[in-house]
């Protein structure tokens, strides 16, 4: 059996991706607390703002969320009058996730407002930068993808 190395807490992946992920963050939270929004609620609204309608199970993979959270904030959203559910014209036994007019007109301001703090962030991280880091991170993602968790 191969001898574990130690690797510095500072250079763990799952370390860097945090610190990496909260560097960004911090300057995105105050706009979607500005604007009532959570970072959880506003990652499943952005995901219907692409795809409509999208079924929950699809929702959770795209807002990176479980979906007892999922749940959750669906109840919170239909309750804000931002999301509606509807049946499958299709199979009647499954439901859809949809942006209302008022949830659509409230991901245009938020996504504006967030759109103006991104222009800042990729002029000082740099626009090839982030373009890189993005398609590096997408590499990451799909090469996981392929391998078995320890649980399985």
């Amino acid at each position: 059996m191969a001898e574990a190395t130690t690797i510095p807490f500072e250079r763990a992946l799952p370390v860097g991706l945090l610190r990496a992920r909260e560097a960004v963050m911090v300057h995105m939270r105050p706009i979607l607390r500005a604007h009532g929004t959570t970072e959880q609620q506003w990652r499943v609204l952005r995901a219907l703002n692409d795809v409509q309608p999208m079924d929950k199970t699809t929702l959770t993979n795209h807002a990176a969320l479980l979906m007892p959270s999922l749940l959750r904030i669906l109840k919170d959203l239909k309750q804000a009058g931002l999301i509606r559910l509807v049946r499958s014209q299709t199979n009647r036994r499954l439901t859809g996730v949809i942006l209302t007019p008022r949830g659509a007109a409230y991901v245009a301001v938020v996504t504006a407002a967030l759109a103006q703090k991104s222009i800042i962030l990729k002029q000082v991280i740099g626009q090839d930068t982030v373009e890189q880091l993005l398609d590096l991170l997408r590499t990451v993602e799909l090469r996981l993808s392929t391998i078995k968790t320890g649980s399985d």
